[in-house]
Parts: C-alpha cells; sequence; structure tokens
C-alpha cells in the first residue's frame, strides 16, 4: 500500500476509494467484455447462417459442416459460461459496492462524532490550560506571600529574642535568678 503525500499509510477511506476505483475498472472491463462477447455472438450467428445456406447447396460437405457446428456449439456453450460466471461477478461486484459504500457511510458518521469529541476535548484542554496558568499564578502568590510571612516571623522572633534576652540580663542584674 503507498503512503500518502504527507508520509502517512493510507486511511480507511483512501482505501476503500481505492477498491471502489478497482470494483469501477472491473465492472468497466466486464462492459466490454460483453460488448466483445456480444460481437463474437453475431459472428457466429452469422457463420450459423452461412453453414445454413452450404448445407442446402452442398449437401456433400454435411460431415464437414456437422463438425464446424459442434464447434460453434462449444463456442456457444463457453461464451454461456463465462456469461454466467461474468454475471456471477458482477452481482458479487455490486455486493461488495454496496458493502463498502455502507461501510463508508458508517465511517463518515463516526467521523462526525469523533470530530465533535475532539473539538470539546480541546474546548476542555484550553481551560485546563487557563485553569492550571491561574493555579501556578496563585502558587506563586502563595509561595511569595510565606516566604513574606517567614520573613515576619523571623523578624518577629529575633525581636523577641532580644527582648527575652534583655530581660533575662535585667532579672541577673537585678538578683532574680529563678527564671
Amino acid at each position: 500500500m503507498t503512503e500518502t503525500p504527507n508520509g502517512q499509510p493510507p486511511s480507511r477511506l483512501d482505501r476503500i476509494e481505492s477498491i471502489l476505483l478497482q470494483a469501477a475498472t472491473s465492472i468497466n472491463q466486464l462492459a466490454t467484455n460483453q460488448a466483445e462477447t456480444d460481437y463474437r455472438l453475431n459472428q457466429v450467428t452469422d457463420r450459423l447462417d452461412r453453414t445454413a445456406d452450404q448445407f442446402q447447396q452442398l449437401v456433400t460437405q454435411q460431415v464437414a459442416t456437422d463438425t464446424r457446428l459442434d464447434r460453434v456449439t462449444e463456442r456457444l456453450d463457453r461464451v454461456a459460461a463465462q456469461q454466467e460466471t461474468a454475471d456471477h461477478r458482477l452481482t458479487e461486484l455490486t455486493y461488495k459496492v454496496d458493502d463498502f459504500i455502507s461501510t463508508a457511510n458508517s465511517v463518515l458518521a463516526r467521523t462526525a462524532i469523533v470530530d465533535g469529541m475532539v473539538f470539546e476535548l480541546r474546548e476542555v484542554v484550553v481551560r485546563l490550560d487557563a485553569n492550571a496558568e491561574r493555579m501556578e499564578a496563585n502558587i506563586e502568590r502563595m509561595q511569595a506571600n510565606f516566604e513574606e510571612n517567614q520573613r515576619s516571623t523571623n523578624a518577629a522572633l529575633e525581636r523577641l529574642e532580644s527582648i527575652l534576652i534583655r530581660l533575662i540580663d535585667k532579672g541577673d542584674r537585678n538578683g532574680d535568678s529563678h527564671l
């Protein structure tokens, strides 16, 4: 199977289209064969007419004419068998074409559904991307707030530690050793 111009293997629709083209070519060939068969059948009929005239005129050539008629009859039987086979093949191709059309319609309906789902999924992805961006911004704000709170808490702890050290130093100077 050949690849499409974009380097991808052919899609199912491309394969169906290829099969339909092959079926159409086969049908055209069968029609051409039918025309040839009709033409040959007309030729055989003309031969039979000439043979009948010769039969009337030439009784002495009876044996040769019978042999010829047997060959013509065999040909007609083969042509009839070929015609029957061609008709059977044409019927099979008709069923296959109908099946291919049904499959193509089913695929097209499914494709429409999938296209709708893809469109909806794209919208969901866009919304998720927007939510992710908002969440990232919130996380950055929360991180900045946390860092600011951490600095404020550290500064307050340092002040409290400084006050506590001063109180301890003051208590040591006053003689309070119970702390």
